[in-house]
C-alpha cells in the first residue's frame, strides 16, 4: 500500500515497507556498519554514514515498483489537472513504458546517535528516497515529553518555498520526492540509534524519453 500527499507544490510518496523489503534491509545491517565510509560526500552531522552495497538486483527489486508508482502517480495528477483544462496533450504513461535508471552512488545508511542531524540540503538526481530502517519508539516519547509548541526531536521536514511540512518518522516507511525539494532532519536527545537509508534515482527514462523532473510537469507530456 501507498499513498501520495502534495502539502504545497511536489508531490510526496509514502509507503509502509514492513515486510520482505525491510526484512532484507535489515539482515545486511551489520555487513554495512563496517563498510566504506560515505559521510565526506554528504551533508549529515552523523558520523557514521556508509555506502550500503546490498546486492543490488535483489534490491532493484524492492525499490522498482515504488518508483513506478511514483511516476504513475505523478502522471495521474498531471492528467487530472489537464483534464480539468479540457486540454488534448497526450501524457506518457509510465504503467504502459519501459522505465530505466540508476542510483548513483546510492544508495547509502545514516546510523544516527544523540546530537546527531541533517542539517538543510537537497539531492542530485530526479527522484531522491528516504526509508526509515529502526526509528526507536523512544523518540516519540521525547517528542510527547517536549515543552515546545514545535514538537521536533528526530522529524523530518520539507521545505518549498515559504511552505513546509514536517513529519514524524516511523520504522518501516519509506518516502520519495523530487531530489530539488529541501528537506532537513532535526537531532534529538535520547540515547538510542535511528537508521535511515537514502537513495537518489538519475538518468530516468521512460521508455526513450529522458525524465528530468524539474519543478513541473512538462516532462510528462508526449512529444
Amino acid at each position: 500500500m501507498h499513498e501520495v500527499f502534495a502539502p504545497f507544490g511536489p508531490l510526496i510518496y509514502r509507503a509502509n515497507v514492513q515486510g520482505d523489503f525491510l526484512n532484507f534491509l535489515l539482515e545486511h545491517l551489520n555487513v554495512m556498519r563496517n563498510g566504506e565510509d560515505a559521510k565526506h560526500t554528504l551533508a549529515g552531522n552523523i558520523e557514521s554514514q556508509k555506502f550500503a552495497l546490498y546486492p543490488q538486483q535483489e534490491f532493484i527489486s524492492f525499490v522498482h515498483p515504488h518508483i513506478t508508482n511514483y511516476l504513475n502517480e505523478n502522471y495521474l495528477r498531471t492528467e487530472k489537472i489537464y483534464s480539468n483544462t479540457f486540454s488534448k496533450i497526450k501524457l506518457y504513461n509510465p504503467k504502459n513504458s519501459k522505465i530505466s535508471y540508476n542510483l548513483m552512488q546510492g544508495p547509502w545508511i545514516n546510523f544516527s546517535k544523540k546530537g546527531e542531524f541533517n542539517p538543510m540540503h537537497n539531492h542530485s538526481g530526479k527522484i531522491s528516497a528516504i526509508i526509515f530502517i529502526d526509528v526507536p519508539d523512544k523518540l516519540e516519547q521525547e517528542r510527547d515529553d517536549s515543552p515546545y509548541s514545535m514538537k521536533s526531536s528526530a522529524s523530518l521536514e520539507f521545505i518549498f518555498g515559504n511552505q513546509h511540512t514536517i513529519i514524524n518518522p516511523k520504522t518501516g516507511m519509506m518516502y520519495l520526492f523530487p531530489s530539488h525539494l529541501w528537506h532537513l532532519v532535526y537531532p534529538f536527545n535520547s540515547d538510542v540509534e535511528r537508521i535511515s537509508m537514502s537513495f537518489n534515482v538519475d538518468n530516468l527514462f521512460v521508455d526513450d524519453k529522458r525524465i528530468e523532473m524539474d519543478y513541473d510537469v512538462d516532462w510528462l507530456v508526449e512529444e
